[in-house]
């Protein structure tokens, strides 16, 4: 009944239904091999070695009957019958409750097959047909599991009852029926199971479920001609599978080839590329190895990279891609080919006329944030047969990694185009910096002079007069501070000396020094653990760790400062950490106060022009590290840096 084959949804009884009982059944253990085209057929042979293997089997296929609302008939010897009911009780078939409603029944082999002890094929299918016209009235679908061992005690030959089995094929491929023949391996001889495997379309061994390509269909194997017709097959089935080990050798070997030509760190892209070309020429039988730039919308295609010299695809050559073969793989976005122009449709396109390309084999490459392209490989002369499936997946497993490697390219020369731009953005940030504090200066000069004649007058003032006069000069004075910070920052990385071995413990004796007289006043403690060589510019150094110590004695709050100075190390890189016990800083402004001219705190609370931290920020970048602070108001701050390790080689 099955030649079409069913979805599990369907309400016809279709083979589909008895593989789905195996494949679900926790009895089941094995693989079950799914339709996929195969020739489909009702009718099973299960070929057993033991009583577990034949039971995994036939009580899920009994229980999923009786669950569909099928009527289900067990053919068994009559001394058999208590052992296969309990059997199937084991394996969860109510049979009681089965047998009391009719949805399961047992019938003996002297009922059935041997009656009167005689067997007569076509009276046994006329019975059948029978009991499946009367069954399907009543029932949803009939199924029929039947123990066949009674073959080896009557008096019967194998050739009669494999011609049975063939009619069975016939019987059930036409009704709403399923039927499985079980066979004990140990009690037939090898001779007769191979006729059982010949004649049943799909087999159930070794808890395996599969499709039968040794079938034979019932006409053949009932014609006087059968030999024949077997040895074709047999030679047939050797021939292809021979062919079909063969084909998978070469696509594996080609494969290696791909993946040696692409792993290669010795080799630049189009050194791969043209590796992959002289692949492809010889793994598709064709002449060129083309890859173009393509532009569908405005039908626009550039030749970029050719395999060899030809006399009209060059590198640049442009022609509308309408005029080319590409068409073939971009109208569809993926692996494309044409084997004959004449009848697909290509022969009166430009490279058919002019270039006298006769096939073409090719995949559309689309380039996420490039230009597409397509590669391909093309040839004067025609094939003689269409492009295999084999070599579309190898052609579109060359275009993956083409693909990948543009990608990865564009990327790259995106980010170099970012970083120049950045670059060259911030030399002019910094020359326009200088410049502008530079220039400055001079104006901001004639200020102050002009301010402190006055400020020379000051008996000629009023009170408030003087006052004011107060104010623009601390203005002034706050202006050159910002232009001298502004100056400095510039200069980070123009007028840096190089970096070298710097000891950080002389470095800090010398901020211990510029700093003695706000230690001093303070009352500060400062305990500075021994500290590293480090690469690095002295004088920057320097003016960072004065910046983290001036903030530390600065933001102490009511209390004398308590200064801890620290180094640990990973890899090599060195951090170096600040810690106080100050008034600390809230996390929310925490990325504030590395802004230029950021402040957190008023001038009347804390002086200052708001740089110092900013500086520090540039200086460690300057040395290829970071800065950064942990902080909760009222418990402090820790300032770390990371600062290259001298290598070994300078150690």
């Amino acid at each position: 009944m099955s030649k079409p084959t069913h979805s599990i949804s369907d309400d016809v009884l279709g083979l589909e239904r008895p593989l789905d009982a195996l494949q679900t059944s926790p009895d089941f253990r094995g693989p079950v091999e799914p339709l996929d085209g195969n020739f489909c057929n009702d009718h099973f042979a299960l070929i057993y070695e033991s009583s577990d293997d034949q039971f995994a089997a036939v009580a899920p296929f009994i229980r999923q009957g009786i669950e569909r609302g099928e009527h289900c008939l067990y053919v068994v010897d009559e001394n058999d019958v208590a052992d296969v009911e309990a059997a199937l009780r084991d394996r969860g078939v109510d049979v009681d409750a089965a047998l009391e409603s009719g949805a399961l029944a047992f019938e003996t082999t002297q009922s059935t097959y041997l009656r009167d002890d005689q067997f007569d094929a076509d009276e046994m299918i006329s019975v059948y047909e029978e009991v499946i016209r009367e069954t399907t009235e009543e029932y949803e679908a009939f199924r029929l599991a039947a123990d066949m061992s009674w073959i080896l005690e009557a008096d019967v030959s194998v050739e009669e009852c494999m011609t049975y089995e063939s009619k069975v094929n016939e019987l059930f491929d036409e009704e709403d029926a399923v039927a499985v023949c079980q066979y004990d391996r140990e009690a037939f001889p090898q001779e007769v199971l191979c006729d059982v495997v010949r004649v049943h379309p799909h087999l159930i061994y070794d808890n395996t479920v599969c499709h039968n390509f040794y079938y034979i269909p019932p006409v053949e194997f009932c014609d006087t001609t059968q030999p024949t017709h077997e040895l074709d097959r047999m030679l047939g089935t050797l021939i292809d599978r021979t062919r079909a080990k063969a084909e998978l050798r070469e696509r594996e070997r080609y494969l290696q080839r791909q993946n040696d030509i692409t792993a290669d760190p010795g080799k630049s892209f189009e050194e791969k590329l043209q590796a992959l070309f002289e692949l492809g020429c010889e793994r598709f039988d064709l002449e060129l190895g083309v890859m173009a730039r393509v532009d569908v919308e405005e039908n626009w295609f550039e030749v970029e990279h050719v395999s060899d010299d030809h006399e009209h695809f060059k590198p640049g050559v442009e022609l509308p891609l309408s005029e080319t073969y590409c068409t073939a793989a971009t109208e569809i976005r993926a692996a494309g080919s044409v084997s004959d122009p004449e009848a697909e449709g290509y022969d009166d396109i430009f490279v058919y006329d002019e270039f006298d390309l006769r096939a073409y084999l090719g995949t559309y490459l689309d380039v996420d944030g490039g230009t597409d392209r397509t590669f391909f490989f093309v040839s004067s002369d025609p094939c003689t047969d269409s492009f295999s499936d084999d070599e579309h997946a190898f052609l579109r497993s060359m275009g993956q990694w083409v693909t990948y490697e543009l990608e990865e390219n564009q990327r790259e020369r995106e980010l170099e185009r970012t970083v120049d731009r950045l670059e060259t953005s911030n030399e002019r940030l910094e020359q326009f910096a200088y410049a502008a504090s530079h220039d400055l200066q001079e104006p901001l000069r004639m200020v102050s002079s002009y301010l402190q004649l006055l400020d020379a007058r000051g008996a000629d003032l009023t009170e408030e007069n003087q006052e004011f006069l107060e104010f623009a000069v601390d203005g002034a004075d706050r202006m050159r501070d910002m232009i001298d910070g502004l100056l400095e920052y510039s200069r980070i990385e123009t007028r840096g000396a190089p970096l070298e071995p710097i000891e950080l413990d002389a470095v800090l004796d010398d901020v211990r020094g510029d700093l003695r007289f706000q230690l001093a006043s303070s009352d500060a403690e400062l305990a500075v653990a021994s500290l590293p060589r480090v690469e690095g510019d002295g004088n920057q150094l320097r003016q960072l760790f004065q910046n983290l110590l001036a903030n530390a004695i600065k933001y102490s709050g009511d209390e004398p400062p308590r200064i801890e100075i620290a180094a640990d190390r990973a890899g090599a890189t060195w951090t170096i950490s600040v810690r106080d016990e100050g008034i600390g800083i809230d996390p929310d402004e925490q990325d504030r106060i590395f802004d230029i001219f950021d402040r957190l705190h008023s001038r009347e609370t804390y002086d200052g022009a708001g740089i110092g931290l900013a500086l520090c920020e540039r200086i460690a970048e300057r040395h290829g590290g970071e800065i950064w602070v942990d902080s909760e108001p009222g418990e402090g701050a820790t300032f770390s840096v990371t600062l290259p390790a001298v290598s070994a080689d300078k150690n």
